[in-house]
């Protein structure tokens, strides 16, 4: 089982590298040292994720149990292959960069770049169900795709 985790999320980690490119922005924060040139300056910190303390950590497999609930009923009956439900999720990937970003030439090339690679992983760490929830999160723009992977990945496992 922790293989197949550790497995899992090496090739998320591999997928946040390539959604991190739309998350850059400076919204404010705490003061911190510029550098580049003789003149010390401050500017702000964009802190993406507040810690929150040990105590109010998301409750992760929760929200994944409420997402199963409502996206099951909604999933293709029968379920596509996983090559196809795979297909399927990076293509909607692309087109939810497309669709949300001014210039998405970066986005588009780096999947370019990692289709196949991105759909021999899919196809073996990723559940058709799994898939096939991406996918249609990613359709009505529900949030990032490392983020939708990870959540449809744990309300439909692959078994």
């Amino acid at each position: 089982m922790h293989g197949r985790r550790d497995r899992f999320s090496a090739a998320l980690l591999a997928l946040l590298g390539v959604a991190a490119c739309s998350c850059a922005g400076d919204p404010p924060g705490k003061p911190v040292p510029a550098h580049g040139d003789d003149r010390p300056r401050e500017r702000e910190l964009n802190v993406g994720n507040p810690s929150r303390g040990l105590g109010e950590q998301p409750d992760y497999d929760g929200e994944a149990r409420a997402l199963h609930d409502r996206i099951a009923p909604r999933l293709p009956d029968p379920l596509p292959s996983a090559r196809d439900a795979c297909t399927a999720m990076l293509g909607a990937a692309v087109e939810l960069y497309v669709a949300t970003e001014q210039d998405a030439t970066a986005q588009r090339a780096t999947l370019r770049a990692t289709r196949d690679a991105d759909l021999r992983a899919c196809e073996q760490h990723t559940s058709p169900a799994a898939a096939s929830c991406v996918r249609l999160l990613l359709d009505e723009h529900a949030g990032e795709w490392p983020w939708l992977l990870d959540q449809c990945s744990r309300a439909f496992p692959r078994t």
